[in-house]
């Protein structure tokens, strides 16, 4: 599935040649649902109400490609929008525009795929976590095989990164005893000379970063992945060093 951005030269079914986003878009709404879109980059979360409306066109070729004249690929067109007059005045709509080869024939099919591209910016997020926080770019390895082995190390490091993360902000005020494993969080309590009882997810989240270099300002926002990064690996060492020490008995 992929979000069109583009006209493409597009033949609806027993209809004239026209083009994806305005066929996309002169199509009457079919369903309704409300929508809660979240806060981000300085715009507040706010309900509102998507519309649905979705159906089978033909992609045709680009007429400056001789070569692909004749090829042409059959896809499901779903889009979903906000209507003008639900959204505050001087805000961008909301508007998705997704192609699909899956057989979308219902409005339950239509919606679920909808929902299937909303979960992009959580793969987004993990890329990035693995990229940035986990550096997998600047690993030297230098076949597949080794490649593999290593995404077999750092990708279930990642996931639960990504999950610790997405808790944190969405219950931040959970105790963190109720996630987070006893051993590693008596160590981030400890460096943090905090009860670990009392800590809750967000405060446990904050002196992690904290221990990456974080420095935690009303002005610094949320925590990047670097920071996180450095300062899972820094108690990740801490807690190895508890472990040798209890196993050496000193």
């Amino acid at each position: 599935m992929i979000r069109a951005t583009q006209e493409r030269r597009v033949q609806p079914t027993d209809e004239q040649i026209g083009y994806l986003l305005s066929q996309s878009r002169a199509r009457p709404c079919q369903a309704t649902r409300p929508f809660q879109r979240p806060a981000s980059h300085g715009r507040k979360a706010r309900q509102t109400q998507r519309s649905l409306s979705f159906g089978l066109m033909t992609l045709l070729s680009p007429r400056n490609e001789p070569k692909a004249l004749h090829e042409q690929r059959s896809l499901w067109v779903i889009r979903v929008w906000e209507e003008d007059g639900l959204r505050p005045q001087g805000e961008e709509p909301v508007e998705w525009i997704l192609l699909t080869s899956v057989p979308t024939s219902t409005l339950q099919e239509a919606w679920e795929r909808v929902s299937w591209y909303a979960h992009r910016w959580i793969v987004e997020d993990y890329h990035q976590c693995l990229k940035t926080g986990c550096r997998i770019e600047e690993r030297q390895v230098q076949s597949a095989e080794r490649l593999m082995r290593l995404l077999g190390l750092l990708s279930p490091m990642a996931v639960r990164l990504l999950q610790l993360r997405s808790l944190s902000r969405q219950e931040p005020e959970r105790p963190a005893a109720q996630v987070i494993e006893p051993e590693l969080l008596a160590v981030v309590a400890a460096c943090a000379k905090q009860d670990a009882s009392l800590m809750t997810l967000s405060t446990f989240w904050t002196e992690v970063a904290r221990l990456g270099g974080f420095l935690a300002r009303r002005s610094d926002g949320s925590p990047g992945w670097k920071t996180l990064w450095k300062g899972w690996l820094h108690v990740q060492t801490l807690l190895e060093g508890v472990h040798l020490a209890f196993h050496l008995r000193l």
